[in-house]
C-alpha cells in the first residue's frame, strides 16, 4: 500500500479512504452545494414545519460556504459533488445519507426515497472519476445518517430509512466488529439526529428517541451530554467532530455548546440557520472520505 503526497492511502491505482471512529482529524470530505435546496415534498418534521417558507438559497450557500471555509482553515480537503442539472434533488446537500468511510474504506449505502436515488449514481461517478476505491450496499436501504463507528463497534440506527436486509448485510460486510442495533422513534430522521459520539467515550444523546434499555447501554459506554425535544429539534446532536476535541455546532445551542465547552471542547460555531430548515446540520452535509487516526 502506497501514500500519495495528500497523505491518501493507494491501493493499486485506487485511493482508499479511512476512518476509524467518529472523532479522528478529518482530512478530506465530500460535500455538495446547496444550490437545488429546496424542500419539495417534506420528509420529515422540520421540513413540514418550514414547507411554507421553504428555504432561501442564496443564505443556504452562503452559510454552505462559511462551512466550508471553516474546514478548510483547520487543514480539511474539501471535494465537491456535481450538482444535478435539473432541479429533481432537492436533497443533494446532505451527503452524509450517500456513504461513509471505514477502517475497511469506502461504502456507499442505499437511499430509501426515491427522489433521492440519484443523488448516489452522482457520487459514484464521482468516486470513479476522483479514483477512489468504495464498495456498494446491495440490499434494502441504508442511510448512512444511521451509521456511527467507534473503534470495533459499528451502531446502526434501524429507522424509517434503514432497514433490516440492510443490516444483515452491513453485518456480513463487518463480521469483525460489533454491530448494535438501535431502534430509533419514527419521528425521528437518523441516527446522528439523536446520537452523536463527538469524543472517545463521550455522547450527546437525545434518549426520548430509544427504548430505555438501549438509554442504558449508550450510557454504560458514553457519557452523555443529554438533549431535550427542542434542542433535538434545532439539530443539537448534529454537529461534526473534526480531531482534536474541535466540534463544529450551531450558535443557537447554548447549552449544548456551553457543556461541551466545560468538558475541554473547541467549539466553533457556525450559522446553519437556513439549510437546518431541511431537517441536517453539520454531520447531515459532510461525507469524510480521510480521517488520520
Amino acid at each position: 500500500m502506497l501514500k500519495t503526497e495528500e497523505g491518501e492511502k493507494v491501493m493499486g491505482n485506487r485511493k482508499q479512504g479511512y476512518a476509524l471512529n467518529e472523532y479522528a482529524t478529518l482530512k478530506e470530505v465530500l460535500m455538495c452545494l446547496p444550490e437545488k435546496m429546496k424542500i419539495k415534498q417534506p420528509l420529515n418534521e422540520a421540513q413540514k414545519k418550514y414547507k411554507k417558507e421553504n428555504i432561501n438559497q442564496d443564505i443556504a450557500l452562503r452559510q454552505h460556504e462559511e462551512l466550508r471555509k471553516t474546514l478548510e482553515a483547520h487543514d480539511v480537503k474539501v471535494k465537491l459533488l456535481p450538482v444535478a442539472d435539473n432541479k429533481t434533488l432537492p436533497e443533494q446537500v446532505f451527503t452524509r445519507d450517500l456513504g461513509f468511510a471505514s477502517d475497511n474504506g469506502i461504502f456507499l449505502g442505499r437511499m430509501n426515497e426515491k427522489i433521492r436515488n440519484p443523488e448516489t449514481d452522482i457520487a459514484k461517478n464521482w468516486l470513479e472519476a476522483e479514483n477512489w476505491n468504495y464498495e456498494e450496499l446491495r440490499n434494502g436501504s441504508l442511510e448512512c445518517g444511521d451509521v456511527l463507528i467507534d473503534g470495533d463497534v459499528v451502531y446502526v440506527g434501524k429507522s424509517n430509512r434503514t432497514t433490516e436486509t440492510a443490516i444483515k448485510e452491513l453485518k456480513k460486510l463487518f463480521f469483525d466488529k460489533k454491530i448494535v442495533v438501535l431502534p430509533i422513534g419514527k419521528k425521528y430522521l437518523h441516527l446522528d439526529c439523536v446520537f452523536n459520539i463527538i469524543a472517545p467515550r463521550t455522547a450527546i444523546l437525545h434518549p426520548d428517541a430509544f427504548a430505555k434499555e438501549d438509554v442504558r447501554r449508550i450510557s454504560m459506554h458514553y457519557r452523555t451530554i443529554v438533549i431535550n425535544a427542542d434542542e433535538q429539534f434545532h439539530l443539537g446532536t448534529n454537529v461534526l467532530s473534526i480531531g482534536n476535541d474541535t466540534i463544529i455546532s450551531l450558535p443557537g445551542n447554548n447549552r449544548i455548546n456551553n457543556e461541551m465547552k466545560e468538558w475541554g471542547f473547541n467549539v466553533i460555531e457556525v450559522e446553519f440557520s437556513e439549510i437546518i430548515k431541511s431537517g441536517g446540520a453539520f454531520r447531515c452535509v459532510t461525507f469524510p472520505l480521510l480521517k488520520h487516526h
